[in-house]
């Protein structure tokens, strides 16, 4: 009985380390191992000096794991684990971009056609224009140069907006202030609350509303993924999270990947944290009043890990692992482990071709960079970028997780914490993305 007991154990085991992915000795993959510890030392110290409370560091290449690290705390007492399930984001982002492309593929839309061909709301849309003091009026509507199209909102060219990212990047732009109050008359929804609305109330509702910009005028991270979730309702006669789950996450094995976690999974959700970056690290809670700046986006609902509002720009948890073979997937061509998700030229579209001319992708990223249909994609090395190579594409979410996926080095590197506000984790991805790249040595 003891005999077969240990069978079982060791069975289990196998069982469990597959599922996680088998990590491979570094120098087959022509990666350095003493160079990886660095990232060991360069994590712990983020976490001791508690700008962080934990995080999950994984690094592949050639196909295999080279690196997959958990450090720290998931929650106060609950050590991070390598299965730590996360609240990615924008990470969601990337995913129903590519739910999207699925579609596309089968001959739905061309990406060229306007977004009121599928969602009526969107026909005769305006675009805000503000006016000077002293006209009597704040601002006038006037009409679209040319609708928006599939392709604007893949590219962030569309002319909507975010609240949150409105009042914090663009806070003294004129007429922004305006809009804002647009946007939150029409409760609109930056897609951080998990709500019990559904997704296509709110994409109608911010139809109606004017656009900050012509469409194709200006690059600005906005609403656009969300559009496309219910987008895909639309065309494809299911609901969004039924789609993914049937076409991205079953395909891929992503087993801890959800916009709902079931009951039994729960305990395994790490908990955010808020960070000065100056060694004052406090616990959120349950009914936690998510904000950015002094806007209040989620009154009392900012951590639910449930609810129907299936946000296509910020709604999906996932686990580092789950996330590497979705990366891993494009970095293939759109295939992995025998099965294909979109073909190679679909991706080749998405990841190395721009699409937004010579406008500069803001936020994260300068003029060192350019955007394709849903990824930030490295164009020289140049330009304040210190690590990565050109044609390495990327995006993050705002709770501190971010990937990058390097064709040339045929390498990938993910790093999840739960951590806001955000941009304090810059510095600490770019480190990253310099240690990951010094540990090549083929």
């Amino acid at each position: 009985m003891k005999r077969f007991q240990t069978i079982c154990f060791y069975v289990m085991a196998v069982f469990i380390s597959s599922a996680l992915g088998a990590e491979y000795t570094p120098e087959k993959v022509g990666l350095s191992s003493e160079r990886l510890k660095n990232i060991d030392t360069f994590i712990d110290q983020y976490i001791d000096e508690k700008k962080i409370k934990g995080a999950v560091v994984l690094i592949a290449r050639k196909g295999k794991i080279a690196y997959f690290k958990a450090s720290g705390d998931a929650d106060i007492g609950k050590p991070m684990k390598k299965d730590s399930i996360m609240r990615i984001m924008s990470m969601s982002k990337p995913i129903t971009s590519v739910a999207i492309m699925q579609l596309y593929e089968q001959g739905k839309f061309l990406l060229s056609d306007p977004v009121s061909k599928y969602i009526p709301e969107f026909k005769n849309q305006k675009v805000f224009t503000p006016l000077p003091e002293g006209s009597g009026f704040a601002y006038k509507l006037v009409p679209l140069k040319r609708e928006v199209t599939i392709r604007d909102l893949l590219a962030h060219t569309s002319g909507l907006m975010y609240i949150g990212i409105a009042a914090g990047v663009y806070p003294n732009e004129a007429g922004r202030k305006d809009m804002i109050e647009m946007y939150k008359e029409a409760e609109i929804n930056d897609g951080y609350c998990r709500t019990d609305e559904e997704i296509g109330d709110m994409v109608k509702r911010l139809a109606r509303l004017p656009l900050m910009k012509q469409p194709g005028e200006q690059w600005e991270y906005a609403l656009n993924t969300d559009v496309l979730g219910y987008l895909v309702e639309v065309v494809s006669g299911m609901k969004f999270d039924k789609y993914v789950t049937e076409n991205i996450f079953k395909p891929l094995q992503m087993n801890d990947t959800y916009f709902n976690v079931p009951k039994e999974k729960t305990a395994r959700v790490a908990r955010v944290f808020k960070s000065d970056w100056k060694g004052s690290l406090i616990r959120t809670t349950d009914d936690e009043v998510l904000t950015q700046g002094e806007l209040v986006m989620c009154p009392n609902d900012g951590y639910k890990t449930s609810g129907t509002y299936l946000s296509g720009g910020g709604g999906v948890l996932s686990t580092v692992y789950d996330y590497f073979r979705f990366s891993q997937m494009l970095l293939n061509g759109g295939k992995l482990d025998g099965t294909r998700v979109l073909s190679r030229k679909t991706v080749e579209l998405m990841t190395a071709t721009n699409h937004i001319g010579e406008h500069t992708p803001g936020l994260l990223h300068d003029e060192g960079w350019k955007f394709g249909l849903g990824f930030a994609i490295q164009k020289d090395r140049g330009h304040n970028v210190d690590a990565g190579d050109v044609g390495a594409f990327e995006w993050a979410g705002l709770y501190s997780t971010r990937f990058s996926v390097d064709p040339k080095e045929d390498k990938i590197t993910i790093f999840m914490s739960q951590t806001t506000p955000f941009d304090h984790h810059f510095e600490l991805w770019d480190k990253l993305l310099v240690l990951s790249g010094s540990a090549i040595e083929d």
